[in-house]
């Protein structure tokens, strides 16, 4: 009984507190609250962001064109730990990162075919990412491979190494 009495009081003491400064406990938290989820929300779009705008090539397309030897880069931008587990045959360790530099893409020509790819899912949020950030640096001709991406591959029976 103790204890119902105490949370009564307590209870008693925050509606007074409220009512005698106008409800402004009630505003902050509110607005603290809004400010929470706007940044949630921000943070998911800007780890989400899928880059619609650019192309997405299935695995079977990015299959011919290494049977037809054409001449193609393919970045893996899986952290190097995992591409050095497997990757697509003849893929390079470009891994994620929030900016990449001039210093990390200047041996790749910018005007050759360069294919991204991670195991991110639907919407393939890193290879998508740095698709764009290679877009930025002066890419011109840049493909995202499509989900599943390298499960996919491996599925398929494709060759890795």
């Amino acid at each position: 009984m103790l204890v119902i009495t105490q949370a009564k009081n307590y209870c008693t003491r925050v509606m007074q507190n409220e009512t005698e400064n106008g409800g402004l406990t009630r505003k902050i938290n509110s607005f603290y609250l809004a400010v929470l989820i706007l940044m949630t929300i921000g943070i998911a779009t800007i780890a989400y962001a899928s880059h619609p705008e650019i192309q997405r090539m299935p695995i079977d397309e990015l299959k011919k064109l290494i049977d037809s030897k054409a001449d193609v880069i393919i970045l893996d931008a899986q952290l190097k730990d995992i591409y050095d587990k497997g990757h697509i045959k003849g893929a390079l360790s470009l891994p994620w990162k929030a900016e990449v530099r001039e210093a990390d893409v200047e041996k790749f020509d910018k005007d050759k075919l360069t294919v991204t790819y991670c195991d991110c899912g639907p919407g393939e949020a890193d290879s998508s990412d740095l698709a764009g950030q290679l877009i930025g640096l002066g890419f011109t001709n840049v493909k995202i491979l499509q989900d599943p991406s390298i499960r996919g591959w491996k599925k398929a029976g494709y060759p890795t190494e």
